[in-house]
């Protein structure tokens, strides 16, 4: 090999050496680069979470803080939150900025209701669950669950003080409940004592101040809804709709602006075909007399909140269905003695029910065996009620079983003005 060759070869080498270097001093500098803007992308993202939490923290200690912060200085970074009530929901919203980066999370709240079960009873006292009972979705009692026979829960069973009879004892009786969604014992959750619905009366009577008429007091009032989204109304007293006042149709919305029909110190019977969005509540009650809700026929939506699926093997949400009812009761929610109701007649019922000091039950006990009660939706009352009453082995001899389906949509939305804890529970997080 000559000289120039060799200088040749030398040069290209150098050149070839050059190159490499270069580009890795360019992948070593890209790589610091997005390891700081890795970083501050993570920071920018911590500082918006840990704005969040605060925000979350300062709104469980005050359900009405809605203050939110500005600019607030964390380490290095900053974040500001905002808090929007819309009504429906509370939205968190949080900024965090570091080193020319930017993250947001948002977290949405919702208040907690009581309507999280699919069936809820304060005190069980003697009430028993018994054969053909059927409950799809979340059970709780602050007693002891009474077994009276063989009903089936599809969702979880929770109970303050067990089971009775016993677990050990249940087979020796002669009772074989399912529990396929699991039991568990020693779960408190109680609801609150002498529950009055005041938001709910000042609410229909904000609606009357608005040129509506769903407050009523000191008389009872029949309530039929129509798929139509009108309501028929009357007032009078007692089960005989006969001597009731000349019915009233109006829309819903004009009848009830603030989406509440109160009665107080009377009696609500109901039925029908409810389009849209209302809680009917009867409160007030002086004695048992009154603050009762009588449900005299089916009580339905224009389309039901669940629908079987056959391939899931399970209830799943109707996207089509939207109407949503609430039903309150400082007594009693009562299946009434009708001919519509009683002997071998199912009842279609769509609603949450809550019953603040007295519980579901048939108007009257002596009615035979009459068909199911299917209630998709959610019950809670303060005492367990007779719905069905049944012979030692479980048989039902008088009343109705039980088929009850949660209704999923209300982990997300309740009817207007349906109690809650004063609470809020997120109910998404986006980041």
């Amino acid at each position: 090999m000559g000289g120039k060759a060799t200088i040749l070869l030398v040069l290209g080498f150098s050149m070839i050496f050059m190159v490499v270097g270069y580009n890795f001093n360019n992948l070593t500098n890209r790589s610091v680069d997005n390891s700081i803007n890795y970083f501050s992308k993570t920071t920018s993202y911590n500082i918006a979470g840990g704005g969040a939490n605060m925000a979350l923290n300062q709104i469980f200690l005050d359900p009405t803080w809605r203050t939110g912060y500005n600019n607030l200085g964390i380490g290095d970074g900053k974040v500001t939150v905002t808090v929007t009530d819309t009504g429906d929901e509370l939205v968190v919203t949080s900024v965090g900025t570091y080193d020319g980066e930017s993250s947001t999370v948002i977290v949405k709240l919702a208040g907690s209701s009581y309507a999280k079960y699919a069936w809820y009873a304060g005190n069980m006292s003697s009430k028993v669950f018994v054969t053909g009972d059927t409950v799809w979705g979340p059970l709780h009692t602050q007693s002891k669950l009474n077994i009276g026979g063989n009903p089936v829960f599809w969702g979880k069973v929770t109970a303050l003080k067990g089971i009775n009879p016993s677990e050990k004892n249940l087979a020796k009786s002669g009772y074989f409940p399912k529990f396929y969604g699991g039991y568990e014992s020693g779960v408190d959750m109680p609801i609150p004592n002498n529950y009055q619905f005041t938001d709910q009366k000042a609410a229909a009577l904000d609606g009357v101040a608005s040129g509506g008429s769903s407050y009523f007091t000191g008389t009872d009032v029949w309530l039929t809804f129509n798929a139509d989204g009108t309501v028929t109304y009357r007032t009078g007293t007692g089960s005989d709709s006969s001597t009731y006042s000349a019915p009233i149709t109006e829309s819903l919305s004009t009848f009830a602006p603030n989406k509440i029909i109160y009665v107080g110190f009377g009696n609500i019977y109901t039925s029908g075909t409810l389009k849209g969005k209302i809680t009917i509540a009867a409160g007030e009650s002086s004695g048992t007399g009154h603050g009762n809700v009588y449900l005299v026929d089916d009580l339905v939506y224009t389309q039901p909140p669940m629908v079987w699926d056959a391939a899931e093997g399970n209830y799943v949400v109707n996207e089509n269905s939207t109407d949503m009812l609430g039903i309150l009761a400082s007594n009693n929610v009562r299946v009434a003695n009708t001919t519509a109701n009683v002997a071998d007649k199912d009842i279609n019922l769509h609603a949450a029910i809550f019953a603040a000091q007295g519980g579901f039950e048939m108007e009257d006990k002596t009615i035979p065996e009459s068909g199911t009660l299917k209630l998709m939706g959610s019950a809670v009352a303060a005492k367990e009620e007779e719905i069905a009453i049944a012979n030692s082995s479980g048989i039902i001899e008088h009343g109705y079983r039980r088929h009850v389906v949660y209704d999923e949509r209300m982990l997300n939305a309740v009817p207007p003005l349906f109690p809650s804890t004063d609470k809020f529970e997120i109910v998404s997080w986006y980041e």
